[in-house]
């Protein structure tokens, strides 16, 4: 949906707010996982 408005406005700290804050509990766990950390607690070029 991003991709489709490119000047939505939104950062890229920001979208990744967005994206993790909408998976499920157990998608979060992996995605954390396979990030070493809380994505959430990464920068954004470390995130990505």
């Amino acid at each position: 949906m991003l991709r489709k408005c490119p000047n939505h406005g939104f950062d890229e700290l920001i979208q990744i707010h967005i994206f993790r804050n909408g998976l499920l509990p157990e998608s979060e766990l992996l995605l954390d996982a396979t990030a070493g950390g809380s994505l959430l607690s990464l920068s954004a070029a470390d995130a990505t």
